[in-house]
């Protein structure tokens, strides 16, 4: 579970990750997506929704992700 500050920073990684694949780890299991919308409400409401790739939404809490990885594209530097 993050703290109050790990989540600003995720916040800002999420805003600026939005279109592009991440994966997601919580304690429940790994999550790769497409970043399609981050809402920001009061703490602990926020959360990101990823499109993975069978076309599903799933809506992850801030607070609930233990660590964030940006996959880059082929190609991408």
């Amino acid at each position: 579970m993050t703290s109050f500050l790990e989540t600003l920073k995720l916040r800002s990684l999420l805003s600026q990750s939005l279109n592009s694949k991440v994966e997601v780890l919580t304690k429940f299991s790994l999550i790769t997506g497409e970043v399609v919308q981050i809402d920001v409400f009061d703490v602990p409401l926020d959360y990101v929704i990823l499109k993975e790739s069978d076309n599903n939404f799933v809506y992850i809490p801030l607070l609930a992700i233990d660590s964030l990885i940006i996959v880059q594209e082929e190609g991408d530097l």
